[in-house]
């Protein structure tokens, strides 16, 4: 070997170890920087010609284990998910309540059964009617703050997602921008790994918002797919996320989806940021919203039902009801109510000022009820009309009014029944508006598969336009959401109505990552159906933002006296008319003409009817005895009496329930003059008595009530218990996806930290590695430069001998 090889070979010894002590240097530099992987500097033998000529640097690498660091970021995506989760779980819990949290809707709904039951105590207080209504109060601005604060929460994580999808653009941006710097450097044969540092970290926050896959090329780029391969988010340019925020949600509505160069990509998403924020956008959020409408639903419905059987002392002198009706709209309705006008002491203001009023009316309308009562017995003390859309009923001159249900019914779309006072919400305690010119199914995990109905069919009417004859609509076990939608939308054109038009009344609506059936027509509609379709899918006029717009009756509020106390008199009958013998046939009853025909008395309640026939021989004591001999009145404890009016001086007939439960009469002999009612002057004799407090004791009964049935409703499957028990069930729910939400967050934030730990143990700098490193990279460079002192000095006696 010539001296001036080895020169050249000690000068590349030189120079290796120069750059391998300064790729040491800026690995001990970067011990504690997030991010950094070791650089390893590989060293390989220098050849010229054939021969050995020095050493030189290889390739400079980096040490990753990119198996780990793919699960990693597989996981950083569960973690990301889980944690938007945990976070608004949290906020949820805290909005909720414990479930022993004095301000959680359960324990709201407990006061409110504590202040109810006061007044069932003390109804004549105006003390405990006071605290009724205040905490009733406290449980509607619950159930307005839950219903406001969800959807509030929506449209914060419509925030959250705007934000995300402008962090994955930029990331994208970047990563397209280190993959072109990488590929430039590897067509000028240099280092590439501090640009791949950069891009891996990069990547990590990227794969924490979506989840993603990524696939490496030859000169050094990368490619990046969604997760499931399905869409591609980076090849040589970033292609772009979307995102519209909504301009506001309400219970019932949906947002907006992830568009990736305008292809809705939502569905694909698996993990990661995103994902976590548009579940509890489109389906935690919306569930709980589902499940507070539910629960203020049925404790509206359960106190509204009571209140409206009974009436307040002294009597209101006017009721207005709550729901938007109209004189046409027809009216599914069976049995009878009773109508009275009553004076401030809660008696009759005349012996014929109440009425019963059969259903249905003809015509069966709200117009036919107006009509039926204005033009009874009462009707002369007492005025009914539709004013402003409302039914109201207001005493003539100063008189009060009364109302008892009787086993009147008027079904509901739904398929419930509900009093007549009830259904037009009369005398209701908890007031909400009821229409129904919108009807709204309950939410469907599917728009497109089979509802699984028994075939049958339903009728849609309406007091009003095409629907004034009504629709029929059939339906199979296999129809979907949107095969019902498009028979409605078929049954009304082959009404009359334009295929556009039928559109507009029949449609879908999304709710979150849910389906609704919306009918929405100018005028109240009546659905009445053969089968359990409509019961199936919820079809309600209770829109799903109840829960946020209920409140207490401001006629309550203006004037605590109109809480009920007693019940309108339907348990005690005598007759006003006294005969002088009991025992023989009573004067004038019955048909005179022969042949001899038969009338029937008809005892009715909530029981079967029970007929009393008479004729012309019938007496006091066998009307009595045929109450008393029947099973069915002797178990409902309806029993009759016989007794002496000293004052009239005769006998009169008396019927009590002793169970204070309503039941009347009908008699087909009327409105002849020979009919029982009228011969004896059957009826009520007075109104409401001052101490009755039976209909305040019923109301504080609501709440201890466990058969309440609740329709399944976001996750909480149907079930039959009590308003406490349903709302415990609500705030325990919360409570358990928290914790639920937690423990995953906590879990897959571990799996990172340890994923995170091993790959930083493979790819991070150990400071005793790189100083032993140092320490031979100084001794290679101190000897290459003793080679070259020595080199040279051969060279200088060379010269010299020269």
């Amino acid at each position: 070997m010539s001296l001036t090889q080895a020169l050249n070979t000690a000068i590349s010894g030189l120079n290796t170890a120069q750059s391998r002590i300064a790729i040491t240097s800026s690995n001990i530099s970067n011990v504690n920087t997030v991010g950094y992987s070791r650089k390893i500097a590989g060293q390989e033998t220098l050849t010229l010609d054939g021969q050995g000529a020095g050493s030189q640097i290889a390739d400079i690498y980096r040490n990753v284990n990119e198996g780990l660091m793919r699960e990693m970021r597989g996981d950083l995506g569960k973690a990301g998910r889980e944690e938007v989760r945990y976070e608004f779980f949290q906020r949820v819990q805290t909005l909720f309540g414990t479930p022993q949290s004095s301000s959680a809707i359960s324990q709201r709904i407990n006061d409110l059964a504590n202040a109810f039951e006061q007044l069932g105590v003390t109804p004549d207080q105006n003390s405990p009617r006071v605290e009724a209504i205040e905490s009733a109060i406290q449980v509607m601005e619950s159930f307005e703050k839950l219903s406001s604060q969800l959807q509030d929460m929506r449209d914060d994580i419509d925030d959250q997602i705007t934000d995300e999808v402008g962090k994955a653009n930029t990331l994208l941006s970047e990563i397209s921008d280190l993959n072109t710097g990488i590929v430039r450097l590897n067509n000028l044969d240099q280092p590439t790994t501090e640009l791949e540092d950069q891009r891996d970290q990069k990547l990590n926050a990227l794969a924490k918002i979506v989840d993603i896959t990524t696939f490496s090329r030859g000169d050094g780029s990368i490619v990046i797919y969604s997760a499931n391969g399905a869409n591609t988010l980076l090849d040589r340019t970033p292609n772009t996320l979307s995102f519209t925020q909504t301009s506001g949600f309400e219970p019932g509505t949906g947002g907006s989806g992830i568009l990736l160069d305008g292809e809705d990509i939502t569905a694909t998403l698996r993990t990661g940021t995103l994902k976590g924020l548009l579940e509890m956008r489109d389906s935690e959020l919306p569930a709980l919203s589902d499940q507070i409408n539910e629960l203020a639903g049925e404790l509206r419905d359960a106190i509204n039902e009571e209140h409206n059987k009974g009436t307040a002392f002294p009597p209101p002198t006017n009721l207005s009801g709550n729901r938007m009706v109209a004189g046409s709209d027809p009216l599914t309705a069976t049995g009878a109510f009773r109508i009275a006008a009553l004076d401030q002491d809660g008696q009759l203001v005349a012996t014929n000022s109440w009425a019963d009023i059969t259903l249905p009316t003809t015509p069966a309308t709200v117009q036919g009820i107006v009509d039926a009562i204005n033009a009874s017995d009462a009707g002369g003390y007492l005025t009914a009309s539709l004013v402003d859309d409302h039914l109201v009923i207001e005493g003539a001159d100063g008189n009060r009014v009364a109302i008892n249900e009787l086993d009147g019914q008027i079904t509901t779309s739904d398929g419930r029944e509900q009093g007549v006072s009830h259904y037009f919400g009369l005398n209701d305690f908890v007031a909400t508006v009821k229409r129904s010119d919108t009807m709204t199914s309950s939410a469907q995990n599917s728009a497109t598969t089979a509802l699984g109905a028994t075939a049958s069919s339903f009728t849609i009417s309406a007091g009003s336009g095409v629907l004034s004859g009504g629709i029929t609509v059939n339906y199979t076990a296999t129809d979907s959401l949107e095969d019902v939608r498009d028979s409605i939308r078929t049954a009304l054109q082959g009404a009359g109505m334009t295929a556009a038009a039928s559109e507009e009344v029949a449609f879908i609506v999304e709710d979150g990552d849910r389906f609704r059936l919306v009918l929405d027509y100018p005028s109240n509609m009546t659905i009445t159906d053969a089968g359990t379709l409509s019961s199936k899918i919820g079809m309600t006029e209770d829109q799903p933002t109840l829960a946020g717009n209920m409140d207490v009756s401001s006629a309550i509020k203006n004037d605590p006296s109109r809480i009920v106390r007693g019940q309108m008199n339907a348990d005690t009958y005598e007759t006003s008319n006294a005969v002088v013998d009991n025992t023989t046939a009573i004067p004038n009853l019955g048909p005179i003409v022969p042949p001899p025909v038969n009338y029937t008395l008809t005892v009715k309640g909530d029981f079967t009817d029970v007929d009393i026939d008479y004729d012309s021989t019938t007496s006091l004591d066998d009307i009595a005895n045929a109450i008393n001999n029947s099973a069915t009145l002797t178990d409902n404890n309806i029993t009759a009496s016989v007794v002496f009016d000293s004052q009239l001086g005769g006998y009169k007939l008396s019927v009590k329930d002793a169970d204070g439960d309503p039941f009347y009469f009908s008699d087909d002999g009327l409105p002849n003059a020979d009919s029982l009612t009228t011969v004896l002057g059957l009826g009520i004799g007075f109104g409401v008595h001052e101490g009755d407090n039976t209909a305040a004791q019923t109301i504080s009964g609501v709440f201890e009530r466990d058969d309440i049935q609740f329709e399944a409703a976001g996750g909480l499957s149907g079930e039959r218990t009590s308003l406490t028990d349903f709302a415990a069930g609500i705030v325990a729910t919360a409570a358990t996806k928290t914790s639920v939400s937690q423990s995953g967050y906590e879990f897959q934030s571990n799996l990172v930290t340890d994923l995170s730990t091993r790959i930083q143990n493979e790819a991070g700098v150990n400071l005793d590695e790189e100083m032993s490193d140092l320490i031979i990279f100084q001794r290679a460079y101190t000897a290459s430069a003793r080679v070259i002192t020595t080199v040279d000095e051969m060279f200088d006696a060379l010269l010299n001998t020269v």
